[in-house]
């Protein structure tokens, strides 16, 4: 299954552990490729050095040696949502043929797009837990 992970559930993961980093934890240990593209690592780490400069080397030096995919991001915007900053998110996902879109964004969860799937952690994780 591939799995391309959104910016929120990263820094849950990685600032706040809880779920997302439960899960991540499992992702890790199944067969998954969980893919990370441009656009999202380096939201990720704007993010990060932002509102947690005094976390950023840490934080980011562990995100880039754990086994995620990093692809790059579409030059193509596909797709209509509410939120604009969420289209190179939703064409990476498409341009990459993912499986899943992991997002804790709300604007992603209820699009209710039929192709990738949309799931939140908390989501996933019962998923998995079946």
């Amino acid at each position: 299954m591939r799995i391309l992970l959104d910016t929120n559930v990263l820094i849950s993961a990685f600032v706040f552990g809880g779920a997302a980093g439960r899960l991540l934890e499992k992702l890790f240990d199944g067969d998954f490729d969980l893919l990370i593209s441009d656009y999202v690592d380096k939201e990720f780490c704007a993010k990060i050095k932002e509102k947690w400069p005094d976390k950023f080397d840490q934080v980011y030096s562990l995100f880039k040696e754990l086994p995620f995919v990093f692809c790059d991001s579409s030059n193509v915007s596909e797709g209509s949502l509410r939120d604009p900053k969420d289209i190179p998110v939703l064409s990476d996902a498409l341009f990459h043929q993912v499986d899943v879109i992991l997002s804790g964004d709300k604007d992603f969860l209820e699009a209710d797009l039929e192709y990738p799937l949309v799931l939140s952690p908390a989501m996933m994780l019962e998923f998995l837990e079946r």
